[in-house]
């Protein structure tokens, strides 16, 4: 796709109790699962980190730091945007590994046409999973420099095309040791 892969690896991961994107899973770390599932289907990817600090290790994609200090995933979409090659991106957490690549092209494809397409079930979405056109960048800038760091009530002013009838287990985050424990039972038996 001509497309961005932005991979938002900025959060704190205290519920995790240690940086999420350099956790051992299988062969590898969160981070490169994550991108290495998603990669092949984009032109382009960049990950996205808060500060310097938190890049643990060298990583052989397209580095962008945040703006604003302590913004959270509003201000890593901003980085990637800001960053991006091209007019769409794909924004997704490092700690969502089971974000399919199909559900990235459907995403892309539906933004293309509005600020941003992001898949909601049940009324309820996760802004750090879902395609953004540069057309959102202007509200997201306004709210950060507003000091409105909160990526949902920014989403909802934006033009968006809801995704819905998708697999939510697809969206589901690892935020606590037994998310993880979860996973890599899963991942184990893929094997």
């Amino acid at each position: 796709m001509e497309a961005t892969l932005l991979v938002l690896a900025g959060g704190d991961s205290r519920r995790m109790g240690r940086p999420k994107p350099w956790i051992e899973v299988g062969e590898t770390v969160l981070l490169r699962y994550v991108v290495e599932r998603l990669a092949p289907a984009f032109s382009e990817v960049v990950v996205s980190f808060g500060e310097p600090e938190q890049m643990e290790q060298l990583v052989p994609y397209r580095v962008v730091f945040d703006r604003k200090r302590a913004a959270g995933p509003l201000a890593g979409l901003e980085a990637g945007l800001l960053a991006a090659r091209h007019e769409v991106l794909f924004a997704v957490a490092c700690d969502m590994p089971y974000v399919t690549s199909s559900v990235a092209e459907v995403a892309v494809a539906a933004a293309r046409s509005c600020d941003a397409a992001i898949p909601r079930h049940d009324g309820l979405f996760e802004p750090v999973c879902g395609a953004y056109r540069k057309t959102a960048l202007p509200t997201i800038v306004g709210a950060l420099d507003a000091g409105n760091h909160v990526a949902h009530d920014v989403v909802e002013s934006m033009d968006v095309t809801w995704l819905e009838g998708l697999d939510p287990a697809q969206f589901e985050s690892l935020n606590t040791p037994a998310d993880l424990e979860r996973f890599r039972v899963a991942l184990s038996a893929q094997r």
